[in-house]
């Protein structure tokens, strides 16, 4: 099965707002494999997992699956990712790795043989680094891995006279005799020692809890001759991390086109789908402890509780976004709000078309709006971005559009008047009280609920929707004095050109009078 990402718009890519140095690494990085490479590839991780099924005697979960595929996929082609999985208390993913690492460590130096270009590191054995933060919870994941290549399953696998392997090894480390392949149990404490190791394969259960410096000092280095690939296990707490944070650049990641996906994760509800004993158990813990109870959102919500600095949280959008809903690409019923906030030199230009209830303020002058639709102009020079723009706002029937005159924003501005006459081209400015009061208005809008966008499933799909989502998890609420502004973290690919644009249009509405404007039923239901 191919974990790449399906593009369902044809838009430009991210990576058109790296520098020349990301560019360069990411090229050089990149694994990229044509139709008839990545069939093969496809083929050949089918057959793997159809022996993690058999090593483990019960086959994956189909919310195992993909992850498993991944994993597999990652070793097989050599691109040296860092995959991280955020799954619910108990419900597999230590045993998920388990599962392709037993089955990996038997097949992947006996398949180096085969097709050697593709697969030769592995010609010596594949050679696993199981780490966690404290011993115990090493012993887990080590614990789980030894089991599977010592059952009974395992055993008569390689029993085979085609394989004809054996295990032997006690204490820290398990090796498999004939192809050199092995796992050893470290820990990824603070304090600890533990520099001086290879490996193919590194992975750090409970990861949450793992110290990020011995991560990216001591433990990633040890892949470093190999490419190794690097997995991440875990479930949410309440500080940023290590592995909150790759998560976090593996989403960002997932938005180019044609990327592979690094992330996975599943909830409580999800594995409940496949397991009667884990629902039954789950919902009295949530009729226990509460659903709203940290404990409760850590666990099974997949919830980070992080400290109040974020400006949301994924649960809020999830409220917020309308399932039903599809972007709307034309709507001439009533008068709507744009935002647009120009490119800078690692941005995108994006627009925001916002419809707006104007007929029903709630008592304290508050009304509802809904995001119609985006137009990410990402890579694209500006006099064909002036074009887009033009030809995108006369799809509707625009009131007012709020443009950000920082940076080259006042030459946008003085276009727009050109070619949009008809329409209010209202200018922003980007000092800190400007942008204290439209961040303090979209605050508002959320808290109260007046704001809504596309979720329908298709739209779900879109790369704007996802660049949208993303970037409003990403941004980080800041106070300055009496002002309360919002930015992306700086990490790469962190971006807040979808968050300026709606607070733009959305800051329209709180001083605008409200127009004249014919009735008519809601066109979104």
């Amino acid at each position: 099965m191919s974990v790449v990402s399906e593009d369902v718009e044809h838009d430009e890519d991210i990576t058109s707002d790296e520098t020349d140095a990301e560019r360069q690494a990411r090229l050089d990085t990149e694994v990229v494999l044509d139709r008839t490479s990545q069939r093969f590839v496809d083929e050949l991780v089918a057959k793997l997992l159809v022996i993690v099924d058999e090593v483990s005697g019960h086959p994956l979960r189909p919310y195992q699956r993909p992850f498993a595929a991944r994993l597999i996929e990652s070793l097989i082609i050599d691109d040296g990712a860092t995959i991280t999985a955020l799954f619910s208390r108990q419900s597999g993913k230590s045993e998920t790795v388990a599962n392709c690492v037993a089955a990996c460590m038997i097949m992947l130096p006996r398949l180096a043989k085969i097709f050697p270009d593709l697969l030769g590191k592995f010609k010596e054995g594949l050679w696993v680094g199981a780490f966690a933060p404290v011993e115990e919870q090493a012993d887990n994941l080590y614990g789980r891995i030894v089991s599977r290549l010592t059952s009974e399953h395992a055993l008569e696998i390689m029993a085979d006279p085609e394989i004809d392997e054996t295990v032997q090894g006690k204490g820290r480390s398990i090796t498999l005799k004939r192809s050199g392949s092995l796992v050893r149990k470290q820990t990824c404490h603070p304090r600890a020692t533990i520099e001086g190791r290879t490996y193919h394969l590194i992975l750090i259960d409970e990861c949450q809890g793992a110290d990020a410096k011995m991560v990216n000092k001591s433990i990633g280095p040890m892949g470093a001759s190999t490419n190794a690939t690097m997995v991440f296990t875990g479930t949410p707490t309440y500080e940023k991390g290590v592995f909150y944070n790759q998560i976090q650049i593996n989403r960002r990641t997932a938005t180019r086109r044609g990327a592979r996906q690094n992330h996975f994760d599943a909830d409580w509800k999800e594995v409940s789908k496949w397991s009667d004993y884990y629902r039954k158990f789950v919902k009295k813990e949530l009729l226990r402890i509460g659903e709203d109870s940290d404990e409760f959102k850590l666990s099974y919500r997949l919830i980070w509780l992080l400290d109040k600095g974020m400006f949301t949280t994924g649960e809020r959008m999830d409220e917020l976004g309308d399932p039903s809903m599809q972007v709307v690409p034309a709507y001439h019923s009533s008068p709507i709000v744009i935002g647009i906030d120009p490119a800078r030199k690692q941005d995108s230009t994006i627009v925001t078309a916002v419809w707006v209830r104007w007929e029903q303020p709630d008592e304290y002058g508050y009304f509802e709006h809904r995001i119609l639709n985006w137009l990410d102009l990402a890579g694209m020079d500006w006099e064909a971005q002036y074009f887009r723009i033009v030809e995108f706002v006369q799809n509707y029937n625009v009131m007012a559009i709020a443009v950000d005159e920082g940076g080259v924003g006042d030459v946008v501005i003085s276009r727009l008047k050109v070619l949009l006459p008809h329409i209010d081209i209202v200018p922003l400015s980007s000092q800190r009280p400007e942008q204290s009061k439209r961040w303090k208005h979209l605050m508002e809008l959320m808290d109260r609920g007046h704001i809504s966008w596309p979720a329908h499933a298709y739209t779900r799909r879109l790369k704007s929707y996802k660049r949208f989502r993303q970037q409003m998890e990403d941004l980080e609420k800041k106070f300055e004095g009496p002002y309360v502004l919002a930015e992306a973290p700086r990490a790469a690919d962190a971006h807040d050109d979808y968050a300026d644009s709606l607070a733009l249009a959305c800051v329209l509405t709180k001083d605008y009078t409200m127009p004249e404007i014919e009735q008519s039923n809601s066109p979104f239901h």
